[in-house]
């Protein structure tokens, strides 16, 4: 298959640069200066001149205190972008995987939530996603959204390589403790990606959302723990509540989600939050 990866300079679509020695498609690999998800005119310029079986739309737009500010933009991205996308996706028959986030998210009762659960976004962020997440649940063309959570690599800006950073410069860490959540290794994630589209079926022939993550959970300050000690840092680390900090951007406080529909789906084995921290720290940061 032809495979077009937008977005492909932020974490997840560098993934998809590294595992595409693994199989036998053909990967496009595009950014904003080649192609702009906002402009139809831009998307109709580039994709006039190739053929492509699958879109998958890693281009977003992620910084989630900035979006509180530049509101205008964060919606351009997350969601008029993915109108454009699906727009030209029914028209030419392409197939879609949008990717979303936990923060569409904010349940109360403590138990792995479903996707058919109540949406209740904290912030700005949040709501541009799930504003994103409408287009492809009303669009008539194969396409599905995975929203996924606390996702980290090797390339750019996250959680896993911020207390790496602050370990290597010595610095005591304060970390909350009372936002729990999945961490999801963007290795896995573009490769749970391929696996769904070499299968046999519809891709949204029983649904449209998925969540998806390793599986089990944690906090943040635990999630730092562990990040410490597979580094081999003696860096202090200490639990503090989200008040602390005095953020004006609200974070759901629990974001804990089933895999179950994705698993009993596309038939997807996910490895548990742990395993695969130790596989990115000791086999792929090192």
């Amino acid at each position: 298959m032809n495979l077009l990866i937008t977005g492909s300079n932020g974490q997840l679509g560098q993934e998809f640069h590294r595992i595409q020695r693994l199989s036998n498609h053909k990967f496009l690999f595009t950014d904003k200066d080649q192609l702009n998800i906002c402009s139809v005119d831009s998307i109709n310029s580039y994709m006039n001149k190739i053929e492509v079986d699958y879109i998958i739309n890693c281009a977003a737009y992620t910084d989630v205190r900035k979006a509180e500010i530049e509101r205008k933009k964060a919606f351009d991205v997350n969601s008029n972008g993915v109108k454009n996308l699906v727009n030209f996706c029914e028209k030419n028959n392409v197939k879609l995987i949008h990717f979303s986030t936990d923060y569409v998210y904010n349940s109360l009762n403590k138990k792995p939530i479903n996707e058919d659960e109540l949406i209740d976004p904290q912030n700005y962020y949040g709501h541009s996603k799930r504003e994103g997440e409408k287009h492809i649940e009303n669009s008539k063309g194969e396409s599905i959204v995975i929203r996924t959570s606390w996702l980290y690599s090797k390339y750019g800006n996250n959680f896993v390589n911020t207390i790496i950073d602050k370990s290597k410069k010595g610095e005591n860490l304060k970390v909350i403790n009372d936002q729990f959540g999945c961490p999801t290794y963007a290795k896995d994630l573009a490769l749970a990606v391929i696996q769904i589209l070499e299968s046999d079926k519809r891709i949204d022939k029983k649904a449209k959302i998925f969540n998806y993550s390793n599986t089990e959970s944690t906090n943040w300050f635990d999630f730092a723990k562990k990040i410490l000690k597979l580094y081999g840092s003696n860096n202090k680390v200490e639990p503090v509540d989200s008040e602390y900090f005095k953020d004006e951007v609200k974070r759901p406080k629990f974001s804990v989600t089933s895999k179950q529909k994705i698993i009993d789906t596309f038939n997807l084995e996910i490895n548990n939050w742990d395993s695969s921290l130790t596989n990115y720290i000791i086999n792929d940061l090192k």
